[in-house]
């Protein structure tokens, strides 16, 4: 197999107060992929004119930080062809003193052991037909230069191309096709990048152009690629007829056959597929690929931690994500019907049904209000919030749904979140951070009535909300009743509401209580615990966990070790393992629904634009 080689160089230059500062660093990448070793990519990075003593780091993303610093390797440095110190400065950042501010790193990106027939979509992939470039978890940097212009240049085989979004020309000689863009640091770091044997789609929403990108396995599974892509172009329509413009211009959808998951970025999306699925339903990911891309809008445009700029600092602690995911969640559903292809086909009606039921099934919905679970969803789970397992995606989809209809009330129906959703964006994005009282504000501004109370109860606090009093005028209520949880036969699910994780800082694996009530605080296991063995298996990876957890039937007698963190004594405990019960939740019809009530059920149910 030919080996892969990318060349980045990058020229920096910066002004201050309208001097020209003196010369920034110039870099130049060699990034190589070998086709016949798959185990990992080198890089080389040449720094010419830094600072004498230069820091490198690998940039965390704004959401998640995957801690790829793990699979860093025999990262060196040289001066004039001999070795000098890296010091390392924390886990993911290092330092090197040079005489005149020029080195050469080179490290190894050791990838992680995963199955490349399902993997996270966001983690960098090489495969014989091509590669999934993640640039955050790639490329060292030199944080201080975060918004430098960067030129990069690649070099691929001639039946590989490349897709990004990113401006790329196009040159090369017999047998060798040359690749090279213009943008900037924070922009590459932010932009996937795929090669390969590439399918490319295209279509224009208000002359905007989009692409859609597949990736295949070499055994992938064909589908109607026809409609997969018309399903994603009326979505995107719908998205232009609620803001009326787009944050960019010009935006790549990344679809990857075999990952899972997918993942935002400012101008493009990252879309794990399975084909099988995709021969089934061609729509199967839009639920998927409609929440990551109204992210465009709501949390990378519109982002309550501000504008983004590559750091390697941890994510920023925000009250804000059930806005950024709830809400967008909400819209991710409602386009989708306005679009004519509804989420998994459902109606409005059981879309609704359903987050009711998940979030009076979830005892912690009612105890960490949704700006308390968005503050600690970046913490250890002992920080904050113990033994509960709030979710601020239901609990912010279901503010979506009554901020609606409140708001729809309150203007005579003229008025909805379309209304709030656009004052947001025109007022917040790109431009500062928002907050709650930003969003407080801004509904009553839409709605010319006072939400605070609203907020007060059901965002700042857990109160949950009264659906019967906002679906009475629709003719529909809620009814509520505890049930035992079972499958369709009746047979009952054994209690396993436990679960592990992994702490950022490593070690064992943790103890995850997903509520109070469960059979396993009972025996005295709580979050925050370290996990020795479960039913006899040893717990020192998530899959082993999974392994041990569906060894477990009802009424079995499980043996437990866990550790207290700092104490090396194990417990051994038994836990015997019953059924429970949860609430479930239904919406129902009123008996003797009013004309007037029907037609606004029906209006609600079409998720048409308020007027």
């Amino acid at each position: 197999m030919i080996p892969v080689q990318l060349f980045l160089f990058a020229t920096l230059a910066s002004t201050m107060n309208g001097v020209v500062a003196k010369p920034q660093p110039r870099v130049s990448y060699t990034l190589t992929i070998d086709t016949t070793d798959l185990s990992g990519i080198d890089v080389s990075m040449q720094i010419e004119g830094a600072p004498r003593t230069m820091h490198l780091a690998m940039a965390v993303h704004p959401e998640y930080n995957q801690r790829f610093w793990r699979y860093v390797r025999n990262l060196r440095a040289e001066v004039v062809g001999k070795a000098t110190p890296v010091s390392a400065e924390s886990d993911h950042s290092w330092r090197i003193t040079t005489p005149d501010g020029n080195a050469v790193v080179r490290y190894r990106i050791q990838l992680p052991l995963e199955n490349q027939a399902s993997r996270a979509v966001w983690h960098t992939a090489l495969r014989t037909n091509g590669a999934s470039i993640n640039s955050t978890d790639t490329f060292l940097y030199l944080p201080e230069f975060a918004r430098s212009p960067v030129e990069v240049r690649f070099t691929i085989p001639q039946f590989w191309q490349i897709r990004a979004e990113l401006p790329v020309h196009v040159s090369g000689a017999a047998g060798v096709t040359q690749y090279s863009v213009t943008t900037d640091a924070t922009t590459l770091l932010d932009s996937p990048i795929l090669l390969g044997a590439l399918h490319t789609w295209s279509f224009a929403v208000q002359g905007v152009p989009h692409r859609v990108v597949y990736w295949p396995l070499a055994n992938s599974t064909s589908f109607d690629t026809t409609e997969f892509v018309r399903s994603i172009e009326k979505f995107a329509q719908q998205a232009f007829a609620l803001f009326g413009k787009a944050p960019y211009s010009s935006y790549t959808f990344l679809v990857e056959d075999g990952a899972f998951g997918g993942l935002e970025h400012v101008a493009s999306v990252t879309i794990g597929a399975q084909s099988r699925d995709l021969a089934n339903d061609p729509r199967a990911l839009m639920g998927e690929i409609a929440h990551e891309f109204f992210h465009t809008w709501n949390l990378m445009a519109l982002n309550p931690r501000g504008p983004l700029t590559a750091t390697p600092n941890p994510p920023l602690h925000t009250r804000e994500l059930w806005w950024s995911e709830g809400i967008t969640m909400y819209y991710a559903e409602t386009l989708q019907r306005r679009a004519g292809i509804p989420e998994a086909g459902k109606t409005r009606l059981k879309a609704l049904e359903e987050q009711l039921d998940s979030f009076y099934g979830n005892s912690g919905n009612s105890y960490l209000s949704p700006e308390r679970g968005s503050w600690a969803s970046i913490d250890p789970p002992t920080l904050s919030t113990g033994d509960y397992l709030s979710n601020y995606y239901t609990q912010g989809r279901l503010i979506g749904y009554a901020l609606d209809i409140i708001i729809g009330d309150s203007t005579g129906g003229r008025r909805g979140m379309d209304d709030v959703m656009r004052l947001m964006y025109d007022r917040f994005a790109k431009k500062r951070a928002f907050t709650g009282p930003d969003i407080e504000r801004a509904i009553s501004e839409v709605c010319q009535c006072n939400v605070r109370s609203f907020f007060d109860d059901h965002v700042r606090r857990a109160k949950p909300i009264d659906f019967n009093r906002l679906l009475a005028p629709l003719g529909l209520r809620v009814a509520l009743a505890t049930s035992p949880v079972a499958d369709t036969s009746g047979a009952r699910f054994p209690d396993l509401r436990i679960t592990a994780y992994a702490p950022p800082a490593g070690g064992r694996m943790r103890v995850r209580i997903m509520d109070p009530r469960t059979v396993w605080t009972s025996a005295g296991i709580h979050t925050g615990m370290e996990w020795g063995s479960l039913n006899r298996i040893q717990i020192d990876s998530f899959p082993d966990f999974r392994r041990a957890i569906r060894s477990i039937r009802l009424g079995d007698v499980v043996p437990v070790e866990v550790f207290v963190p700092g104490d090396g004594t194990p417990r051994h405990l038994t836990v015997s393992v019953p059924g429970y019960e949860r609430i479930r939740a239904r919406v129902v019809e009123i008996p003797d629904a009013t004309p007037a009530q029907l037609e606004r059920r029906q209006r609600w149910l079409s998720a048409a634009p308020s007027h």
